[in-house]
């Protein structure tokens, strides 16, 4: 029986599937409506073809593919985890055009290139990660939305007179001088400065609603935070959105089987980018670009607030610059020591909650 790989492009409303053999040679392909019949019709494709199926990748395994990934695990399948970035890289040197056959035979070719690619994620197995997701989502949602209002009155306000945009605070912040300009008084401004001040301070109002929000939901993740049984706001550097953040894009942290697997997953895991230098260890590696870039920088501004006030961070960046490593290389290391220890952090977590849920109840001192 023929050995293969398979590689899913899911959408909104289909997911075609492609099969490859282990050199990447095109075995079959099918596509499929991304509704429970069609799955069903998915499985029953799988298991008609004459292969023995090693493992299958899902491009998008927590958005549209989440359901065919869910459905394929539980079948028994070896389902991965892919990155979008692998497989556009992959499709670019092979210079092939953009659709859902070229796309899942290119998924198919990265889950067969690489068999250290993490696991998907599974989703829907534990209520409160569920709702720590949805929470984190909104509140993201609501941060770009204030985002975007404050940039919009940074462009307002800089287009105001030279003489009323001297009587506001100094800075970069767009907070104090959007309030100062709410203050001011319009009776002897033209009508066309009127009407920007009327419409800061209509931005000024819904700023003040939406930050508001974002405290309230932030609160709610601090509750759900606690409520899983994490413990990563111990670490320094991570406060209670960056735990979130972690918990929902990592999901189960016993699908990666090592912690070399987790920084691989993420990004962490060092390129080499070497030349000439023989058959040995090479020296000079790079950032792998190609992992959970959310997770990847997460752990950037963890490793950015340890190197300002963290002492053992300071003394690890010294010794990696002493070693004759630059800035960005010391930077990178740290980075990966941090996911180390952020993934053993959440297997002890893991460990402990799943100890206690299995352990009997135990009659308390008063009933006794």
């Amino acid at each position: 029986m023929q050995i293969a790989v398979g590689g899913i492009d899911p959408h909104k409303n289909s997911v075609t599937i492609g099969l490859v053999d282990m050199f990447g040679a095109e075995i079959a392909v099918a596509s499929f409506a991304n509704t429970g019949a069609g799955l069903q019709q998915a499985l029953m494709w799988l298991g008609d073809q004459s292969i023995e199926l090693v493992r299958i990748g899902v491009e998008g395994s927590s958005g549209h593919g989440r359901h065919v990934a869910e459905r394929l695990a539980e079948a028994g399948h070896d389902v991965r985890e892919v990155p979008t970035r692998r497989t556009a890289e992959r499709r670019r040197a092979r210079r092939r055009a953009k659709s859902d056959r070229e796309d899942a035979f290119a998924i198919a070719r990265a889950t067969a290139g690489e068999p250290g690619l993490g696991p998907v994620k599974q989703v829907g197995r534990d209520v409160v990660l569920d709702e720590l997701a949805a929470v984190r989502r909104h509140r993201d949602l609501l941060v770009q939305r204030r985002t975007m209002m404050f940039n919009h009155a940074e462009a307002v306000l800089v287009a105001l007179p030279r003489s009323l945009a001297d009587s506001f605070p100094p800075g970069r912040s767009v907070a104090p001088r959007l309030a100062a300009a709410v203050a001011v008084n319009t009776a002897s401004l033209s009508p066309a400065v009127r009407s920007d001040l009327q419409l800061l301070g209509e931005l000024s109002d819904d700023t003040v609603v939406v930050s508001a929000r974002i405290k309230a939901l932030e609160r709610r993740l601090k509750q759900l935070v606690k409520a899983s049984g994490s413990t990563l706001t111990e670490e320094a550097g991570i406060g209670v959105v960056g735990a979130a953040t972690l918990l929902t894009e990592i999901g189960d942290p016993t699908r990666f089987r090592n912690e070399s697997a987790f920084n691989r997953w993420w990004g962490g895991a060092p390129v080499a980018v070497s030349s000439g230098e023989g058959d040995g260890q090479p020296v000079r590696h790079r950032l792998d670009r190609l992992g959970n870039r959310t997770v990847n920088s997460t752990l950037h501004i963890m490793s950015v607030t340890q190197a300002r006030c963290h002492e053992p961070a300071q003394i690890y960046l010294a010794r990696k610059r002493a070693d004759g490593a630059t800035g960005r290389e010391a930077r990178r290391a740290h980075k990966t020591h941090l996911g180390r220890r952020v993934i053993r952090r959440m297997w002890a977590d893991s460990r402990r909650t799943t100890t206690r849920r299995a352990a009997p109840n135990e009659p308390s001192r008063d009933a006794a």
